[in-house]
């Protein structure tokens, strides 16, 4: 690995971790939120496999992220159909709107 490899993956994890997590505590739009999770799931991973790296254990983390991806896609998949089903009952992609009209308030 270059010399400064293990610094460029925790930056770049770092941010990651840091866009979804600013698009979980936004709240506005349900699919911001379904990307705001896998970006968080990106930057878990990178992280996992940057330990095991210097672990020196690949194997093992790279096993894990495989499991870990697989796991996203999942989740990934039920969010997107819940949010389709949202829109589809709702009209709209915004989670406040989507409250109000719950609790019983016009669009």
């Amino acid at each position: 690995m270059i010399p400064g490899g293990p610094l460029i993956l925790v930056v770049c994890a770092g941010a990651l971790f840091a866009a979804g997590l600013a698009a979980l505590i936004s709240r506005t739009h349900l699919i911001k939120l379904v990307m705001g999770v896998e970006f968080l799931g990106k930057g878990v991973s990178l992280v996992f496999i940057l330990g095991g790296y210097l672990a020196g254990d690949t194997g093992v983390s790279q096993a894990v992220v495989f499991t870990l991806i697989v796991i996203e896609a999942v989740v990934a998949g039920l969010a997107l159909a819940l949010v389709i089903l949202l829109k589809r009952t709702w009209k709209t992609f915004d989670s406040a709107s989507i409250a109000r009209l719950v609790r019983g308030g016009d669009l």
